[in-house]
Protein backbone atom coordinates (compact mmCIF):
# COMPACT_ATOMS: atom_id res chain seq x y z
CA UNK A 1 0.00 0.00 0.00
CA UNK A 2 1.26 3.22 -1.18
CA UNK A 3 1.88 5.63 1.81
CA UNK A 4 -0.52 8.34 1.54
CA UNK A 5 -3.03 5.40 1.34
CA UNK A 6 -1.43 4.01 4.25
CA UNK A 7 -1.95 7.68 6.16
CA UNK A 8 -5.62 8.02 5.00
CA UNK A 9 -6.16 4.79 6.80
CA UNK A 10 -5.30 6.33 9.36
CA UNK A 11 -6.77 8.88 9.49
CA UNK A 12 -9.96 7.22 8.55
CA UNK A 13 -9.15 4.75 12.00
CA UNK A 14 -9.13 7.84 14.00
CA UNK A 15 -12.13 8.78 12.80
CA UNK A 16 -14.09 5.69 14.27
CA UNK A 17 -12.95 6.53 17.80
CA UNK A 18 -15.99 7.27 20.02
CA UNK A 19 -16.24 10.89 20.63
CA UNK A 20 -15.21 10.95 24.46
CA UNK A 21 -11.84 9.06 23.58
CA UNK A 22 -11.55 11.14 20.03
CA UNK A 23 -11.64 14.28 22.08
CA UNK A 24 -9.11 12.96 25.09
CA UNK A 25 -6.38 12.66 22.49
CA UNK A 26 -4.65 15.59 23.07
CA UNK A 27 -0.71 16.08 22.95
CA UNK A 28 -0.07 13.18 21.12
CA UNK A 29 1.72 12.48 17.79
CA UNK A 30 0.88 9.28 15.52
CA UNK A 31 3.24 8.77 12.98
CA UNK A 32 4.28 5.92 10.33
CA UNK A 33 7.26 4.26 9.71
CA UNK A 34 8.64 1.79 7.39
CA UNK A 35 9.95 -0.75 9.54
CA UNK A 36 9.90 -1.99 13.17
CA UNK A 37 13.03 -2.05 15.80
CA UNK A 38 13.93 -5.74 16.62
CA UNK A 39 12.03 -6.92 19.88
CA UNK A 40 12.83 -10.18 20.95
CA UNK A 41 11.83 -11.74 18.12
CA UNK A 42 8.28 -10.86 18.41
CA UNK A 43 6.68 -9.03 15.59
CA UNK A 44 5.76 -4.88 16.11
CA UNK A 45 2.51 -3.83 15.33
CA UNK A 46 2.79 -0.48 16.81
CA UNK A 47 4.49 1.42 19.52
CA UNK A 48 2.72 3.54 22.33
CA UNK A 49 5.24 5.73 23.79
CA UNK A 50 4.41 8.11 26.60
CA UNK A 51 2.85 8.62 30.27
CA UNK A 52 -0.74 6.87 30.11
CA UNK A 53 -3.23 9.65 30.99
CA UNK A 54 -4.19 7.29 34.17
CA UNK A 55 -0.74 8.06 35.05
CA UNK A 56 -0.67 11.82 35.03
CA UNK A 57 -1.84 14.44 37.44
CA UNK A 58 -3.62 17.67 37.21
CA UNK A 59 -0.18 19.81 37.69
CA UNK A 60 1.71 17.09 35.32
CA UNK A 61 1.32 18.08 31.71
CA UNK A 62 4.15 16.40 29.40
CA UNK A 63 6.14 19.20 27.90
CA UNK A 64 6.15 16.64 24.50
CA UNK A 65 2.98 14.81 22.91
CA UNK A 66 3.30 11.28 23.58
CA UNK A 67 4.27 9.37 20.24
CA UNK A 68 2.13 6.29 18.64
CA UNK A 69 4.15 4.69 15.89
CA UNK A 70 2.80 2.13 13.18
CA UNK A 71 4.83 -0.48 11.29
CA UNK A 72 4.49 -0.36 7.91
CA UNK A 73 6.24 -3.76 6.43
CA UNK A 74 5.28 -5.56 9.82
CA UNK A 75 1.24 -4.71 8.78
CA UNK A 76 1.87 -5.46 5.55
CA UNK A 77 3.34 -8.62 6.03
CA UNK A 78 0.38 -9.87 8.46
CA UNK A 79 -2.49 -9.22 6.37
CA UNK A 80 -3.26 -11.52 3.31
CA UNK A 81 -5.36 -9.05 1.56
CA UNK A 82 -5.89 -5.32 0.95
CA UNK A 83 -9.17 -5.77 3.03
CA UNK A 84 -6.95 -7.40 5.69
CA UNK A 85 -4.20 -4.37 6.13
CA UNK A 86 -7.29 -1.86 6.55
CA UNK A 87 -8.33 -3.99 9.40
CA UNK A 88 -5.07 -4.26 11.05
CA UNK A 89 -4.38 -0.86 10.88
CA UNK A 90 -7.49 0.40 12.25
CA UNK A 91 -6.94 -2.55 15.38
CA UNK A 92 -3.43 -1.20 15.84
CA UNK A 93 -4.43 2.33 16.16
CA UNK A 94 -7.02 1.71 18.37
CA UNK A 95 -4.88 -0.80 20.44
CA UNK A 96 -2.00 1.55 20.87
CA UNK A 97 -4.39 4.48 21.90
CA UNK A 98 -5.71 1.44 24.70
CA UNK A 99 -1.82 2.23 26.03
CA UNK A 100 -2.47 5.88 25.95
CA UNK A 101 -5.64 5.99 28.02
CA UNK A 102 -3.46 3.38 30.28
CA UNK A 103 -5.12 0.10 29.75
CA UNK A 104 -2.41 -3.42 29.52
CA UNK A 105 -1.55 -5.60 27.02
CA UNK A 106 -4.14 -8.07 28.54
CA UNK A 107 -6.82 -5.40 28.87
CA UNK A 108 -6.50 -4.35 25.42
CA UNK A 109 -6.63 -7.73 23.92
CA UNK A 110 -9.64 -8.54 26.01
CA UNK A 111 -11.72 -5.68 24.29
CA UNK A 112 -10.92 -7.49 21.16
CA UNK A 113 -7.78 -5.63 20.10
Amino acid sequence: MEIEIFKQEIEKALKTLPKEFAEKLKNIEIVLEDSAPEKNGNLLLGLYQGVPLKDRSAVFEPLLPDKITLYKKSLELVSKTPEDLIINIRETVVHEIGHFFGLNEKEIRKRGY
